[in-house]
């Protein structure tokens, strides 16, 4: 007997089983019976009461055929009980047969530490005769009943026109009669050529007449047929030529003679086999899904990028570890299954937002989240860092959004930005850079009515200092009136240099020439004091040109060539002082 663990286990089993309507018994490994459930007895009403825990199987089988055989058939009750033990044991392939109106498949599976189960699974079965169930015929299983005894029939005729092959053999398994059917099956062409014959011969014949090919099937076949044509026992199926298969059914009757049918069951076994193939795709698929899943997992939760997917109901269902860092999401937030609103809200309450765009927080306080048309922004975030979110709608609802830093990227492409427009040596903006500055000015001007200054400086004096004193000097020199003209200068007002020892200064906000003599007149001031150099004591000068807008022009170029102008008259007038063009 099995421990106490495992007999609950089966029981356990079993009470399951019900709910499916699947019916089990369980012996354990001297096949007594230790465990069934009450669809055995739905299955097989006949057995209710004959059935008791311990009992050994081949007493259950002796209390059955003595109460089911007739006297007759009594004396050969140990010939049942034997061949019933020894398929019982045997068994290890499933197999199918009929039973009260029910077409039963039946298991039988080892396990250890327990000994043998059992089960049996039925579907209905129409029933093609007018006469009730009758007792199993000698020789059955007790577990496989269900043979319907044919009716009296007087006449050959009608037995050829049932759909299934008949075959009657005496007492020596000797054919006698054949039915039409039967000769179809068997490629037989008269009744006469099976007469006398063995089973195996006739089956001999009809892959002798069409067997061609792989005739491993028919090997196979004829090794079915020495196990089974000893004795009427359970059904069995035999492969025949051009992949037919037939299922042979046997019923002994009191004199000996023993009643065969043979049921074409080929398109049974080609559902079966593409049902077998099925499985074995679904099988494959679903292992190569897993392997695909796995490897998926493992890509989002290595990389760089943060990914997040949002549902057309705007839960956001997935959120790789990445993102998770990105927006310094906590994991248990998120292992719950948000919508997008909530987790923008929690992000919002934190400040998240702050330095993100007006349009882009109106974009986030949107119902859809923003989830419903494809873009791509940045947005900087409290730390200091900015992320570029990218939002990709998927087909059916819902998007896939990502998160990248690209700090760095920024960085770099800021620094790339500063160096293509500001000079190398002072750190101002450079002449390309002060013209398009200058340009965006000048339209400005119309849109927002607010004019401005244009200053053109030129220092004086300052070739004899690069000469006498060298390059090195020069170069602090210039350096020295760059942090004159800032410091001189407005916030809001932009400082260039043009080239060698000129620069310019773009004054906003401006609209009466005072306001841009003033201020001229302290760059001039500022650039005129003495300074000190590596132990040199300098001293230049500066000329200064001005120039309005809109009123002495609209266009970057032609308001600093005017400047330059003004600057020049300013040189021409005796240096370190300011004019304004046109005066």
């Amino acid at each position: 007997m099995p421990d106490d663990s495992r007999l609950r286990l089966i029981r356990a089993l079993g009470d399951t089983l019900d709910g499916l309507d699947v019916a089990l018994c369980a012996f354990d490994d001297s096949d007594c019976t230790i465990a069934w459930n009450r669809t055995f007895f739905k299955f097989f009403p006949e057995h209710d009461g004959y059935v008791h825990e311990g009992e050994p199987y081949e007493a259950n089988l002796r209390r059955f055929y003595n109460q089911r055989l007739d006297a007759q058939e009594l004396p050969n009750i140990e010939r049942y009980i034997t061949a019933g033990v020894e398929r019982h044991r045997a068994q290890t392939r499933p197999y199918s047969f009929e039973h009260r109106g029910l077409r039963v498949h039946v298991s039988s599976l080892p396990i250890d530490g327990v000994g043998r189960v059992r089960v049996w699974r039925a579907e209905a079965l129409p029933v093609q005769n007018t006469h009730p169930a009758q007792a199993a015929p000698a020789g059955a299983d007790i577990h496989e009943p269900g043979y319907l005894r044919s009716p009296v029939i007087e006449s050959t005729e009608l037995f050829d026109r049932i759909p299934d092959g008949l075959m009657i053999c005496a007492e020596d398994q000797r054919i006698q009669w054949v039915n039409q059917p039967f000769m179809q099956m068997y490629n037989l062409s008269d009744r006469a050529v099976a007469a006398g014959k063995a089973f195996d011969e006739v089956y001999r014949h009809a892959w002798s007449v069409e067997g061609q090919g792989d005739m491993a099937p028919f090997y196979d076949g004829l090794s079915i047929l020495q196990e089974h044509m000893r004795f009427a026992g359970a059904p069995f199926e035999v492969p025949l030529p051009r992949s037919r298969w037939s299922r042979v059914i046997a019923k002994q009757g009191s004199d000996g003679t023993v009643f065969y049918a043979h049921v074409d069951i080929t398109e049974f076994k080609r559902q079966q086999r593409l049902l077998a193939q099925a499985e074995r795709s679904a099988r494959d698929s679903e292992a190569q899904l897993r392997e695909k899943s796995i490897l998926l997992e493992a890509t989002l939760e290595n990389m760089d990028q943060g990914v997040a997917k949002i549902s057309a109901t705007g839960v956001v269902e997935l959120c790789n570890r990445r993102a998770l860092e990105l927006l310094e999401l906590p994991a248990e937030l998120m292992e719950s299954k948000p919508t997008l609103m909530n987790v923008l809200a929690y992000l919002r309450a934190r400040g998240e937002f702050k330095g993100a765009s007006q349009d882009i927080q109106d974009m986030l306080l949107h119902s859809s989240g923003g989830i419903d048309q494809q873009q791509v922004y940045d947005r900087p975030r409290p730390d200091g860092r900015i992320l570029e979110v990218q939002t990709v709608p998927i087909k059916g609802g819902g998007a896939l959004r990502t998160f990248t830093d690209v700090t760095q990227r920024k960085q770099a492409e800021q620094q790339i930005r500063h160096v293509a427009e500001h000079d190398g040596l002072t750190g101002l903006l450079n002449r390309t850079a002060f013209l398009q500055a200058l340009q965006a000015a000048a339209t400005d001007v119309h849109r927002l009515g607010r004019g401005f200054a244009v200053l053109y400086v030129d220092l004086d004096g300052f070739k004899p200092v690069n000469d006498r004193y060298g390059h090195a000097v020069g170069d602090q020199l210039l350096v020295w009136v760059a942090r004159q003209l800032t410091q001189a200068a407005r916030e809001d007002d932009l400082v260039a240099r043009l080239g060698g020892d000129e620069f310019a200064l773009l004054q906003r906000g401006v609209s009466d020439r005072e306001s841009a003599y003033r201020l001229a007149d302290r760059l001039v001031q500022a650039l005129g004091r003495p300074t000190q150099i590596e132990a040199h004591a300098l001293q230049i000068g500066a000329s200064v040109g001005i120039v309005l807008s809109p009123s002495d022009g609209a266009e970057a170029e032609e308001l600093l060539r005017k400047a330059d102008s003004a600057m020049y008259l300013a040189k021409a007038t005796g240096r370190g002082c300011a004019r304004i063009y046109g005066t």
